[in-house]
Order: structure tokens, then sequence, then C-alpha cells
């Protein structure tokens, strides 16, 4: 396979949140956006993806992994100049590719048929650095010529009915008494327990991004319109971000509400960082994902670089930690994939039993959630995490919310810390009204 860049154009433009570019151009068919707000040292750059060259969908597990190694090395974005060396594939690797990683008997509930993997490479992008506050628009020929014809959706509002929880609030916290069993048992120290949200909707999928980026943009917010489908992300978490051989990752465990005066804001964050539960949640975290990376890194090179620190957003607080290494010259970003996904601190710890439990108690198969929506070529990797995010499918929306659970986990407390996290979703589907 060759999908090789043979020319290029790239034209500087007038600086613009890339959020705005996107809303003003002809987005065409099987658009993507990757952008957001958030702490300098993780915003720093959005992409915009138009008029794809080549859509790959894998839902065959056999060879999923290889599959995306070949096609990660079949492209040349990496040696070209900057800003094309900063763009690449963009796409997604559902939750459930776990089980080409591991032997976990499947027990959830597929409510809706979901690929794998979609992998994109695209004839125009739009790169915004604003960490340089600089903006280009870049044009690409390939050694084909791209044949993905299709229409584009339309904004026009949009509407969402019989919102339906997997669980009722007395069935979410028994299933956290039954997470805490097993860690009194020994199963567990820690297990990220979710459920699924599905309701109908109608109108533009589009306009739901639209809404949820101006009330609350996290830094991971994602825009993919597939065929069939698309995918509204406003993730606040980082999974794997690489330079060449360089890896970070920045795993989020604790969350608390924001206050509504400044007093009561100030006082949530002090009980946040003080907290041994969440401290205990994080660090826990920290150690495997320390472990996850050591797989494929040199040695001695994975480091702890900042413990736990506070991020702040709209509706809540997190505790985020950040861990780096150096990948091993054999080591590509495929190898990374495997070597860490899912990520630790959306299944819990040890991870491998934590997800056979995760199998048995939760009801609908997390299919993207929890999986990563990345950007890559040979040289570079972007991907965050995909919480706080929806799927839209055949007139239907489907999103989940869950949280990590200790042996100090308060069962109401657990229920109300998942709805907290869909607030930015709730809102503007309560918000909107009309088509």
């Amino acid at each position: 396979m060759n999908n090789r860049i043979i020319k290029f154009n790239i034209t500087e433009i007038k600086y613009r949140n890339a959020a705005k570019i996107f809303d003003t151009i002809d987005r065409g068919y099987m658009p993507s956006i990757l952008t957001g707000n958030g702490p300098q040292d993780i915003s720093k750059e959005s992409i915009i993806g138009l008029k794809p060259y080549i859509d790959i969908t894998i839902k065959d597990p056999t060879n999923i992994w290889e599959d995306l190694r070949t096609l990660n090395n079949s492209t040349n974005f990496h040696s070209m100049p900057y800003p094309i060396n900063r763009v690449g594939a963009i796409g997604y690797i559902s939750y459930e590719a776990l089980h080409t990683l591991e032997k976990i008997e499947k027990q959830t509930v597929d409510e809706y048929e979901f690929p794998l993997l979609n992998w994109i490479i695209y004839t125009e992008y739009y790169y915004v650095s604003q960490e340089n506050c600089k903006a280009w628009h870049i044009e690409l020929k390939y050694d084909k010529e791209p044949v993905i014809t299709g229409k584009n959706h339309l904004d026009k509002g949009f509407k969402v009915h019989n919102l339906q929880p997997d669980f009722t609030p007395e069935e979410y916290k028994e299933n956290v008494v039954k997470v805490q069993k097993a860690i009194t048992n020994g199963d567990v120290y820690e297990l990220n327990l979710t459920q699924g949200v599905k309701g109908s909707f109608e109108g533009s999928p589009y306009s739901l991004f639209k809404k949820l980026y101006s009330n609350n943009s996290a830094p991971y917010s994602a825009y993919l319109e597939r065929k069939g489908y698309t995918v509204v992300s406003n993730s606040p978490e980082l999974f794997l971000r690489c330079d060449k051989n360089l890896v970070e990752t920045r795993p989020i465990k604790g969350t608390a509400p924001r206050g509504t005066k400044k007093n009561e804001d100030d006082r949530l964050k002090k009980e946040l960082v003080k907290s041994k539960k969440n401290q205990a949640e994080l660090y826990m975290i920290i150690d495997l994902m320390r472990n996850d990376l050591s797989k494929v890194c040199t040695y001695g090179s994975v480091q702890v670089v900042t413990p736990k620190r506070i991020e702040t957003y709209k509706n809540v607080h997190h505790l985020v930690s950040i861990i780096q290494g150096e990948l091993k010259k054999d080591i590509d970003y495929i190898d990374l994939f495997k070597a860490t996904f899912p990520g630790g601190s959306i299944t819990g710890c040890p991870k491998v039993r934590c997800m056979e439990l995760t199998e048995k108690i939760e009801k609908s198969s997390r299919n993207l959630y929890t999986g990563t929506i990345f950007i890559m070529n040979r040289e570079m990797l972007n991907s965050s995490i995909v919480i706080r995010s929806c799927v839209i499918k055949d007139d239907k929306i489907i999103f989940n919310s869950g949280g990590a659970i200790t042996i100090d986990s308060d069962p109401k407390e657990e229920f109300e810390e998942s709805k907290i996290k869909l607030q930015s979703i709730y809102k503007a589907v309560e918000d909107e009204n009309n088509i």
C-alpha cells in the first residue's frame, strides 16, 4: 500500500480559532476537527481534515494492529515540511479492540454496530498553532486520485428525546457495591465503572458539537463525520502524545464539581487535592501507566514529571498526572498502543482483571467510549481518551459516564459524580429546543 504525498501547497492564512474556521468553510463529506481549549501546555494546536483521500474502516479483529501499522507506514507526512509534518491520519480505536490484546470473554451487549478502527487521510488540512498564533491551509496531492464523495451534514439544530440510562440510580449504586466486594476479595484495587445512556436524535450532529464547544470546550474536543454515523467528543484527557520517540501520557483521576461562587469553588478544589480517596486513585493509575510505558520505553526513561496537579474546566476540577518516557529504537506507535491500550485511567488496576469484571457488571458495550481518537503519522502522535463524548447513529444518540470505584467510595456520591461528568452534554441537550 502506498499513500504518499507527491505535491503540496501551503498557504498561511489569518489566525483564527479552528472552530471558527471549521464553522465558516465548506466542510464537504466526512470532515474531521480536533481542537479545544485548556491549559497552555495541552492546547497547542488544532487540525481540520477535509476531502478524504482514503477512508479505512476495520471491523474484523484478526489483524487490526498490523493493518494499522501498514497504513501508518504507507504515508510520508513525517518527511514533509512544517506544518504538513504536524498532520496525518485522523481516526479512532474502539475500546472493544481490547479483545484483540487480551483473552477476555465478551459479555456486554452491543446496542449498535460500530467499527474497531477508523483511519482517514485527507487532501486538505487546516493547521492552527495556538502556541504561535498562526494558521495554514494545506492542499495535498497523492499518487492516486481520491474517489470518496458524498453529501455533507447541514447545520440545522437538533433535538434529543427519551434519554434512557442502562441502570436506575439504585442499580448503579448496587454495581458500586459489587465492585467494592471484588476489592474486599482482593480481585482488584480500583475499577472504573460506567454506564451507557441512549436516546432518539433529530437534526444535525454538528449543531450538537457547536453547542458543546461553546458551552464547555475541552482540550480534546473532536468532531468526526463518518459514513453512517458521527462522533462528537468533548474530552479533557490526553491518552498518548509523541514527538518522534518521546512519549507522554496524562491520566485523570479525581473529579470535583465547580462552585457557584469563588469561595465555594476554592473550597471544592482544596478538598479534591486533599482527598485521600482521589489521591489513592491517581497514584494507582500512575503506577499502572508507568508499568505499561516501561514495556516499550528505554530502561530508566519513564518518569513521573508531575505527580499531581489541578486542571479546572467550566463544570469540574480534575486531578491530573504527567508521565513521560523515551521509546526504544525498534518500537513504533502501534507497539506503543498495544502496550498501553486501553488507557489505565478508564479500566482500573490491575488492568486485565478490571476489564474482565467490567464485562460482567456493565450492561452495554462501550464501543468507542473510553477508546481513543487520534491524529498520527510516522513521527507524531496525539490521542485522547474518549470520554464526555457521543455517537450519533441511525437517529439515535449514545453516550456514557462513570468513575473510579475504590473501597472508600460512597455509592451515592459515585452516582452523583457520574452525573456531573455528563453535565455539559445534558446542558447542550436542554438548551436546544428548535430544529
